[in-house]
């Protein structure tokens, strides 16, 4: 059995993985940029991933552009807090919220985002 972490220590190594997670997700985009792959399922396979549009979209939320965010991919905002939940799910940030409560959001999230993908790909072009 390990040893209890103080509060502190717990803080600092939430800080550490939400830093590490942030330097993986700019390092990749460098890297695909670099080499001039935006999307490397539609890359690779020509089909559009549910995800495509969501660099968009959070780029037109930044700037306070909520229709075209919504029209990048209105998956972004669901999508952005079932990650969040997930990646904080076992954290000190999340621990008076519900095992149950914490599933349901992840699920729902994800849900919608496949369900915005499919109906995406069967009436619109994807962007």
């Amino acid at each position: 059995m390990e040893p209890k972490k103080s509060r502190r220590q717990e803080w600092l190594h939430l800080l550490l993985l939400h830093v590490m997670i942030l330097a993986a997700a700019l390092l990749y985009m460098a890297v695909m940029v670099k080499l001039e792959i935006f999307c490397p399922i539609r890359h690779f396979t020509g089909i559009p991933c549910p995800g495509c549009g969501m660099s968009r979209a959070l780029g037109c939320l930044l700037r306070l552009d909520v229709e075209g965010s919504l029209r990048s991919n209105p998956a972004l905002l669901p999508c952005m807090c079932a990650m969040f939940v997930l990646i904080n799910r076992e954290t000190i940030l999340l621990e008076k919220v519900s095992l149950r409560v914490k599933d349901m959001i992840i699920g729902l999230g994800f849900g919608f985002t496949i369900v915005v993908y499919i109906v995406r790909m069967a009436f619109f072009r994807i962007p």
